[in-house]
């Protein structure tokens, strides 16, 4: 009993079992990993929602404070003086001021500075001093962009300021306001709370180690914070173009970006998460999972191999025989013995081989006596053709009691039939110098028709008289030129026929010029296109398709025939050629 091919199948189906082994163990990868994705996400919005926390208390404490030193009267009326002060009360009137600010500064530690510029330009704060270096504060571009009322921001950029005669990095609070009881018209003076950098953002500092990064961003995509360097992801912060909520987070191939807007004045906290650290864990497992999966298949493969091999080995040398017939090889076999549906097929195969064998056999026997017999009817349409109008001559010289001409164009023509039926045993190739001889010949039977009308110029290159051409492949073309262009109608001018050969690579170019009537573009477009079943284009004769037929058979696509011409000024062909010295076969 013949065993099934559909049995073995089922049996390499238990491969399949691997293949979901390896399917399971990716997806608990990536099912995992949006576990702790999730995970990560959430516990990076609680911290960051602390840090938000943190940064908005101070934000608020810094409001308040400037709210307490605008309204608190005793320091506003230590500002404003209605009589000029000496140098010596001008001083200690500042020195008021200051210790005053400095209480500020001593119940808030995140506090550096407290500077008030006065409407005319003179400056308090709590450093006695240094009112030339606040001073330059009016020239810096962060302060001019928050003076104005209508600015919308408060805090500014970092900048450097000093602190304990030392330079420090700083977020200043910059309030424009007037004095309590003044009209919209006064002047204004500025308020100026400079912030210490590094308290502002320890705590952010402090949660550095969970995150690849940490950013702080104003409502003007300014950067106020950044643990990193270099180029950060795109990041989607402030877009108040459109009421669509902004995201809390935002994967992109690398990185996981988290953002934290809970503060003041649109501020945007932003942690940037590295993914090769946070699935680093998990990678690690995946790499164990993977290998032992890939043990366990390669010790499955190694068991199965011998069954599968020698159940597709008759699948193989079928296939190899198949291309072999594809190829070109008809006398390919294949010996199957499996006892199975395939055993079936390879005999299947054999016979049908055979039978394609014995098919193409006959079918080219076919084609080629079909070709013969082609081209010989093509030799025959050229043949008639030429000896018509040769005959033609001969009537018309005995018309015109031309005898001694007649009987000189009659001997031409039997040597020029002569010299076409005894070339030997080739019947359809000639050499480029017997085909001068023939069209040569021919040329003289005309110039005895049509004396002093035309003048015929050979141009060979040399060593082309030996190239095999399709035999009769010049007469048609210099008949046409000769009747359809120089002799077509009556001219005064003297008509040349020239006959040119050259080398071209590996390639002849022939080319026969006139300097006929021409032929309108119409007329030129059809005979192009005129196969060579159908009559002649308006007289032109039956040469030329017939040129073209003989040389794509011989030759292929490659190798055509050419023709230019306009009216009045004559007609070229060219026929482009292998340049062979031999028969092609």
């Amino acid at each position: 009993m013949r065993t099934k091919i559909r049995t073995k199948i089922i049996g390499v189906t238990s491969s399949i079992l691997c293949v979901s082994l390896l399917f399971s163990g990716f997806f608990t990868y990536f099912y995992v990993t949006q576990i702790i994705r999730e995970q990560s996400i959430q516990d990076s919005l609680v911290k960051l929602s602390q840090n938000g926390l943190q940064l908005k208390r101070i934000q608020e404490q810094t409001q308040q404070i400037a709210e307490y030193i605008i309204v608190d009267t005793e320091i506003q009326n230590l500002i404003y003086q209605e009589k000029p002060l000496s140098i010596e009360d001008d001083y200690f009137h500042k020195l008021t001021v200051g210790e005053k600010l400095k209480k500020f500064i001593v119940l808030n530690d995140f506090l550096m500075n407290i500077v008030i510029i006065r409407s005319d330009g003179e400056i308090f704060s709590n450093k006695s001093g240094y009112a030339d270096f606040f001073s330059s504060y009016q020239e810096q571009a962060w302060f001019n962009q928050l003076r104005l009322p209508e600015s919308g921001m408060r805090f500014s950029v970092p900048h450097e300021s000093y602190f304990v005669s030392q330079s420090y990095s700083a977020i200043s609070y910059v309030v424009p306001y007037k004095r309590i009881g003044e009209n919209d018209s006064a002047a204004t003076n500025t308020l100026i709370i400079d912030i210490k950098y590094s308290n502002l953002f320890n705590t952010m500092e402090k949660s550095l180690g969970n995150y690849e990064r940490i950013m702080l961003f104003n409502q003007q995509d300014q950067l106020l914070y950044d643990s990193g360097t270099g180029e950060f992801p795109s990041l989607a912060l402030h877009h108040p173009e459109t009421d669509k909520p902004m995201p809390e987070w935002e994967e992109s191939a690398d990185y996981l970006s988290i953002y934290n807007r809970s503060m003041l004045e649109d501020w945007v906290q932003v942690a940037v998460i590295s993914k090769d650290k946070l699935f680093a864990k998990v990678k690690s497992i995946l790499v164990f999972y993977v290998l032992i999966l890939t043990v366990s298949l390669l010790l499955m493969l190694s068991l199965m191999f011998p069954l599968i091999s020698r159940m597709i080995q008759p699948i193989s040398r079928m296939v190899s025989a198949m291309r072999r017939v594809s190829d070109g090889n008809l006398n390919s076999q294949v010996s199957i013995n499996s006892g199975d549906e395939l055993e079936i097929l390879g005999y299947g195969f054999n016979r049908m081989v055979k039978e394609l064998q014995e098919h193409v056999h006959l079918a080219m026997e076919n084609e080629n006596a079909k070709r013969i017999m082609q081209v010989k009817l093509l030799m025959a349409q050229i043949n008639p053709h030429f000896i018509y109008n040769t005959l033609n001559s001969v009537i018309y010289l005995s018309n015109a009691n031309r005898n001694d001409e007649a009987v000189n164009i009659t001997r031409l023509l039997i040597s020029l039939l002569q010299e076409s039926i005894h070339r030997g045993d080739d019947t359809f190739f000639s050499t480029l110098g017997e085909e001068k001889q023939i069209a040569s010949r021919y040329l003289n039977i005309q110039t005895v028709r049509y004396p002093q009308r035309f003048e015929a110029v050979w141009e060979i290159e040399e060593g082309l008289e030996q190239v095999k051409l399709p035999k009769m492949i010049l007469q048609p073309i210099i008949e046409n030129a000769l009747f359809h262009g120089i002799c077509a109608e009556y001219r005064t001018e003297l008509g040349y026929i020239r006959i040119t050969a050259i080398r071209i690579g590996g390639d002849i170019q022939l080319s026969i010029n006139d300097n006929g009537r021409g032929m309108q573009p119409n007329q030129l477009s059809k005979l192009r296109s005129q196969p060579i079943e159908k009559p002649s284009v308006e007289g032109q004769g039956i040469g030329l398709s017939n040129i073209r037929e003989r040389i794509q058979y011989h030759y292929g696509r490659k190798y055509d025939i050419a023709i230019e011409s306009e009216p009045g000024c004559g007609t070229t062909v060219t026929l482009l050629l292998p340049a062979e010295s031999s028969i092609p076969s």
